[in-house]
């Protein structure tokens, strides 16, 4: 019972059952407190639904992926079984039962969990051939469990009939006999209840097929061929020839689902001829070696010619195109005409425009690098067009399935990400994530790149277990090739610590942010750029746990870093200084704080230009600044301002506009301006509702100044439960938002009783 408990509390997925407490009675019974499942085990509810093979196959696609998460946890369960997979009544898969589940080591064998040296523990008739002889378990293990019970999902029989069977018999049946195919055992079913003249078990096959709304003959004819061929790859005597992991096992199906090839085949001669290859391994090479280096060498030869060919030729005009852009730009040609980098590069991106229609590949290539520049230089409008025009042309010369349009796509999204469209930036980094996980058995750095932009989209939407999830999974890659993508870890590291910082984990948080400093020196120096970024965030998170020293003295090493790896022109210094501004803000220092973040506004404008939506930002934060300071003038004429660069930079919906709307709102409220405020403010909730929960802070806290909108004038029964509700959510929070919504909330109460007494007299 401790083991499950220690295994649960470490995994948290939406198909995996949670627990939520654990420990032992007065007289020493150890007990679990569990999520409830109100489900059916998976195989009746798929009987019950009556679930075509497509619907039991995506099903199951759900289960490996919640065992697949279990396993980059380091879990192996060990006893996957219909028992211990409920569905919901909404069809949410629920796998349960860690009571014999191991930890694994990296390389996914068993180290520790329940079983004592010399014990087998298992459920006998599941049990995979390694643990029926007390070898390693490992993952592997759980891909035969998996395979058992998508055998049984598929045909309604079990792999191997163990009823009536001694335990020593279940073990040699596992172990030794052969594997019959399950569209193999339906024929074989078939075939004995004819000659045997059993209606009755022509009967329960036909109900079988019947409860996966086909008939039996077509249940054979679908079943023969690529699902055997799944279904058998899973049950391999041997680990090492399984599925190499949970998620490649759920790859193989969508691949046949999507009509592709599949990757598990049939023992066939291929099979053979390795084995007796690999017994005469040094005899058969010399001899394969000369016939092949015959009879290939001039085939390579010549396509690597006309690939070098290409490639030199492509370079060419990649070179000369450039040289063209460049040297218009010669001062003998110049002619003392001052010009700018953001003029060259956009000259640039006219002339791929109009010059290369002939040539896509490298069109589609430069407007791809012109793309990521100009999001690199935070010019967002620009790096969307230039990446979506690409993204066309790549996927018109090579398909969905191309490796560079998945780029292409995950650069995209990126910028979408900083433009508020959160909705096609998920859209494009599924699709990428899908082709990159088929390429790549969902282990490479391209997959955790998908992973760790995906984990910024739902952080930014609120969706906070789907940002932790894939965040983790990121790490989790990331970390088995550390040597090379160092940087990526600590990049995915401090993202785990943003997530954990808004979650209200702060301690954690903060041993992540240091982990993520430690991680990034070691890869590439005390120096590196982003260093000065995780001692900003160090000193945000330190100013929200209230240890304001501590923030005063991180921002200022911040300060520093940023001054010395990234000079004094550097967008990190703006928001820093802004960070420095907000503590002074909370300290009380409104002036200081009004200086500060001037400071930035003008260095940012300086960096961007005045139109910048970071600079929009920035004005919001002053303009709360200069609420809490009474100048209400001049914090309406600064959230004006940037409600202005909003509306020019980013899509309607953006939350960096609902942010200005709700302290624009409360300001005029402030200036005994209500009825101005309400619109604002009801526009601001729209835009907060559509990418939140609604318990969600930001929410809470519009809604907040909305209900001291209407009490100011007058609606006291639709302002009552917003304030109410407000106070109540930010009670735990010791900030600017809870003295807001308790300020607002006496307010109403005072004008409430006003308005009373006026009636009665």
């Amino acid at each position: 019972m401790r083991n499950e408990r220690q295994f649960l509390a470490n995994l948290e997925h939406p198909n995996i059952a949670r627990l939520y407490d654990g420990g032992t009675t007065g007289d020493g019974v150890p007990y679990l407190v569990m999520e409830y499942i109100d489900g059916v085990r998976i195989d009746t509810y798929c009987d019950l639904n009556r679930l075509t093979i497509d619907q039991r196959l995506r099903l199951f696609q759900t289960i490996c992926a919640a065992v697949h998460y279990a396993h980059q946890n380091l879990i192996i369960h060990r006893d996957i079984k219909a028992t211990n997979i409920l569905v919901t009544k909404d069809g949410t898969p629920k796998l349960l039962d860690f009571g014999i589940a191991k930890l694994s080591d990296a390389e996914g064998t068993a180290t520790d969990g329940l079983t004592r040296e010399g014990a087998v523990i298992m459920t006998p008739a599941n049990g995979a051939p390694e643990q029926v002889l007390g070898n390693n378990v490992t993952t592997a293990t759980d891909v035969y469990g998996l395979g058992l019970l998508l055998y049984s999902l598929l045909s309604g029989f079990r792999a191997y009939e163990t009823d009536n069977r001694s335990p020593g018999e279940i073990a040699l049946l596992i172990c030794e006999a052969e594997r019959t195919s399950p569209s193999r055992r339906l024929l074989q079913k078939k075939k004995d209840a004819v000659e045997d003249r059993n209606s009755l078990a022509l009967q329960e096959l036909e109900q079988i097929a019947a409860d996966r709304s086909t008939s039996l003959e077509r249940l054979q004819r679908r079943l023969r061929g690529d699902l055997d061929n799944i279904v058998l790859n899973a049950l391999r005597k041997e680990p090492a020839r399984r599925y190499r992991s949970a998620n490649a096992f759920a790859d193989d199906i969508g691949r046949y689902l999507h009509s592709m090839p599949i990757v598990a085949r049939t023992d066939s001669w291929r099979y053979r001829a390795g084995k007796f290859i690999s017994r005469h391994f040094a005899a058969v090479s010399a001899a394969v070696l000369v016939v092949f280096m015959l009879g290939a060498f001039t085939v390579v030869l010549s396509v690597q010619n006309r690939n070098i060919a290409k490639e030199r030729d492509t370079a060419r005009e990649v070179i000369q195109f450039l040289e063209e852009i460049f040297m218009a730009h010669d001062p003998s040609r110049a002619r003392g005409v001052d010009v700018t980098a953001e003029e060259i590069l956009a000259e640039g991106a006219e002339r791929i425009q109009s010059n290369l229609g002939d040539r896509p590949e490298i069109q589609s290539a430069l407007m791809g690098t012109i793309g990521r520049v100009y999001f690199n230089l935070g010019e967002y409008r620009p790096s969307e067009e230039m990446l979506e025009q690409a993204l066309q042309l790549r996927k018109s010369a090579y398909g969905e399935s191309d490796p560079d349009v998945a780029a292409i796509q995950n650069d995209l999204a990126e910028v979408l990400i900083r433009r508020g469209e959160y909705g096609r930036a998920t859209e494009l980094l599924q699709k990428s994530l899908a082709v990159n996980q088929r390429r790549n058995d969902g282990t490479s750095p391209l997959v955790a790149e998908n992973l760790f932009n995906l984990a910024d989209v739902y952080l930014a939407t609120g969706k906070l277990d789907d940002a932790e999830s894939a965040v983790r999974s990121s790490i989790a890659i990331f970390t088995q090739v550390r040597d090379q993508f160092g940087f990526e870890l600590a990049e995915a590291t401090n993202a785990l610590a943003r997530i954990l910082q808004v979650r209200g984990d702060l301690d954690q948080t903060e041993v992540l942010l240091r982990e993520a400093i430690e991680i990034l020196s070691t890869a590439e120096g005390p120096d590196h750029p982003n260093m000065a970024f995780y001692l900003q965030n160090l000193g945000v998170l330190q100013r929200s746990k209230g240890d304001l020293q501590a923030a005063e003295e991180t921002l200022h090493l911040a300060i520093e870093a940023t001054r010395r790896i990234l000079g004094d022109q550097h967008d990190l210094l703006a928001v820093t200084l802004v960070d420095q501004g907000m503590l002074l803000h909370i300290k009380g220092d409104f002036d200081g704080a009004e200086r500060v973040i001037g400071q930035a506004i003008e260095l940012g404008a300086q960096i961007h230009g005045p139109r910048h939506p970071r600079e929009g930002l920035h004005k919001t934060i002053l303009g709360m600044v200069l609420h809490d300071k009474s100048d209400l003038l001049g914090a309406e004429a600064a959230l004006r301002d940037a409600l202005s660069i909003y509306d020019e930079q980013l899509d309607e919906n953006h939350q960096y506009i609902a942010s200005a709307l709700t302290e624009l709102g409360a300001v005029l409220n402030s200036a005994g301006r209500a009825a101005e405020a309400r619109p604002l403010l009801e526009r601001a909730m729209r835009i907060r509702r559509q990418d939140y929960p609604p318990e969600h802070v930001l929410v809470v806290a519009t809604e907040v100044e909305y209900g001291d909108t209407l009490a100011r004038l007058g609606r006291f029964e639709e302002a009552e439960p917003l304030l109410l509700n407000g106070v109540a959510a930010l009670g735990s929070r010791a900030d600017r938002r809870l003295a807001r919504a308790t300020e607002a909330l006496n307010r109403f109460r005072n004008l409430k009783e006003i308005a009373e007494a006026a009636a009665t007299n």
